[in-house]
């Protein structure tokens, strides 16, 4: 369906995923421009966005505005951005007057109340999705979850003997690193075995949560990551793992990325979503549900293998059926 289409395609980075998705399109044989939809990455300039994109209007204004006029005289089929938390209202305007014979999509793999630029620019898109079943509902925009990619499906066709009962690789924020200690004791107590990886975007960042969360106030700076961890190093660590951790962000309610990329490679999860019921993949036993508080991890789920999805609920995940969903 994506042969020979050209796509205009806008996303912030995000952990390589951007393009991964550019990566299948062009696979799926269209031809993509990707363009990064911040004008930089630093600490200071993500921060400035998410907090309100008008203190760098101007700055982020003449990015979006170089990339306007430099894709001006080629024609795309699609426009496509993910999140769109910094272009304003007036460039999303000239971008589509530009090129009035493409179809404006945008999916949100973020909550609405996390991007205060989506509601602005919402009106104009001809279609959108979220990973978020409560903002469809309230904003009448069509419900897609995330996906996860080829190379996780990979690990779920290979016998490994696991080296690791529990695993979580993620970002620290909000209650993340007392839930994290809550159930490696346990495991540690019952004499299993866990790794994880600890991550902040900035030392900046680390030092501000020591300080509002007390948690993390017996911490040393040596316990945490602050360069990403490699795709590579990821997909070892689950291919070597059990059971996968996953604590989405208190506000949000959609499943994280880490949900799905658990379902692609066939192995459990403990997640504190009590939204993963209403999911057609939920099966009590790959998946255990737990409080953001003192959450308790039963021998039972501990110690029981992975049950094994149809395979057309499966496929339904896979980023090949979710770029199909998008672009459809």
């Amino acid at each position: 369906m994506l042969q020979n289409k050209n796509i205009l395609f806008f996303s912030a980075q995000a952990f390589g995923y951007q393009y991964e998705i550019r990566d299948k399109m062009e696979r799926m044989g269209a031809h993509v421009d990707y363009f990064d939809e911040r004008p930089a990455n630093t600490f200071i300039v993500k921060a400035a966005i998410r907090i309100n994109r008008n203190l760098l209007a101007k700055y982020i204004d003449r990015y979006h505005r170089r990339i306007i006029e430099k894709t001006r005289q080629q024609k795309y089929d699609y426009i496509f951005f993910i999140k769109g938390e910094s272009i304003s209202v007036n460039n999303l305007q000239e971008l589509r007057k530009a090129h009035p014979e493409a179809r404006l999509i945008i999916y949100h793999w973020d909550s609405i109340a996390n991007n205060h630029n989506a509601l602005r620019i919402l009106p104009l898109f001809d279609q959108a999705f979220s990973f978020d079943k409560p903002d469809c509902k309230k904003l009448g925009i069509r419900f897609l979850p995330l996906f996860y990619l080829d190379d996780y499906a990979a690990i779920a066709q290979k016998e490994v003997k696991p080296q690791y009962d529990l695993l979580f690789v993620g970002t620290v924020h909000s209650d993340r690193y007392q839930f994290i200690r809550y159930l490696t004791e346990q495991v540690a107590k019952r004499g299993g075995t866990y790794f994880t990886y600890l991550f902040f975007q900035s030392k900046i960042l680390y030092y501000k949560m020591k300080l509002q969360n007390k948690a993390l106030r017996n911490t040393s700076m040596h316990d945490f990551q602050f360069v990403p961890l490699a795709k590579k190093d990821l997909l070892a660590l689950m291919e070597q793992s059990r059971i996968i951790i996953d604590i989405q962000h208190p506000k949000q309610t959609g499943l994280t990325m880490r949900c799905i990329e658990t379902l692609g490679a066939s192995r459990k999860l403990i997640t504190t979503n009590q939204h993963i019921r209403e999911y057609d993949f939920y099966d009590e036993n790959n998946i255990l549900i737990v409080g953001r508080h003192h959450p308790i991890l039963t021998d039972s789920f501990l110690t029981a293998p992975y049950h094994p999805i149809a395979a057309d609920i499966y496929h339904k995940y896979s980023i090949g059926h979710w770029i199909e969903t998008v672009f459809s």
